[in-house]
C-alpha cells in the first residue's frame, strides 16, 4: 500500500519480462530489442557454469531444446541459458539477412560467413551458387542441387545453363558437408575443376568454392586450389 492509500503496481524490469516471454514462447518469439535487453542484463555468474566452457556443438543444441531443457541438460541457471540463447539468436538474425541483388561481394570473409549461416544446419548435402555481374555485384543466390547426407549429384551443364540465364560474369560455388568434416574429397576437387573449365569456355570466372561443415568453412581460393 502506498503512502497516499493507492496501490502501487509492481513493474518487472524489461529484461525479466523478456526472459519470461522467451521461456514461454521460445527465443525466436522475441524482438531484437527484447533480445538486447536479455544480453545486456546483469548476471550472477557464480551460480552457473562459465559460458566459455561450452563448445559450439553444445550451443547448437539451443536450437533443438527449450531454454529450460538446455538449462537442465548442462546444469546452468535459467539466466545464463537465456543469455546464451539470446546471443546466438542475434547472431543468427544478423547473418541470415538475405544478401541483396546488386550488393557488392568483394569481401571473402563476408561471403563465407553468410554462406555458413545458410548451410551449416542443413541435414542433406546442398550445392548452391552466388551469381555475380562483372563488377562482382550479386545477381542472385540459388540452390541448384540437394542430395543425401554425404553426397549430391551436381551436373555442370545445369550450373552453366543457370549462369548463362542470369548473365553472370563470375560465380561463387558452395556446398555443405553435413558430416561436419570440412576437407574436400577427391570428387569435390574433380567437380571444381570440371566446373571451372566449363565456365571458362563462356568467360565466367569461378572466384571460389566454399565447403561449409558445421561452423567451419574451407575456401578453395585460400588454399590455392583455383
Amino acid at each position: 500500500m502506498a503512502q497516499n492509500g493507492h496501490m502501487t503496481k509492481h513493474t518487472l524490469k524489461p529484461w525479466i519480462t523478456a526472459q519470461n516471454k522467451a521461456l514461454a514462447g521460445g527465443i525466436k518469439s522475441l524482438s531484437l530489442d527484447e533480445l538486447l535487453q536479455i544480453v545486456s542484463a546483469p548476471h550472477r555468474l557464480a551460480q552457473s557454469r562459465p559460458a566459455l566452457e561450452f563448445e559450439y556443438s553444445q550451443l547448437k543444441e539451443l536450437n533443438q531444446f527449450s531454454i529450460g531443457e538446455f538449462s537442465q541438460q548442462y546444469q546452468i541457471g535459467i539466466e545464463l541459458a537465456c543469455k546464451l540463447a539470446a546471443s546466438l539468436e542475434i547472431g543468427t538474425r544478423y547473418w541470415s539477412q538475405p544478401v541483396q541483388r546488386g550488393q557488392l561481394l568483394n569481401d571473402p570473409q563476408q561471403v563465407s560467413s553468410w554462406l555458413r549461416t545458410q548451410l551449416r544446419d542443413r541435414t542433406r548435402e546442398v550445392f548452391a551458387c552466388l551469381f555475380l555481374d562483372n563488377r562482382h555485384r550479386l545477381i542472385c543466390y540459388q540452390e541448384l542441387f540437394e542430395g543425401s547426407l554425404d553426397c549430391a549429384e551436381v551436373y555442370p551443364r545445369v550450373v552453366l545453363q543457370n549462369a548463362l540465364r542470369h548473365q553472370a560474369a563470375a560465380i561463387f560455388l558452395v556446398h555443405n558437408h553435413p558430416s561436419g568434416h570440412p576437407e574436400p574429397s577427391a570428387s569435390d576437387h574433380a567437380l571444381t575443376t570440371r566446373l571451372k573449365q566449363a565456365l571458362q569456355l563462356v568467360d565466367i570466372r569461378v572466384l571460389d568454392h566454399f565447403i561449409v561443415a558445421d561452423n567451419q568453412i574451407t575456401s578453395f581460393a585460400e588454399r590455392g586450389w583455383l
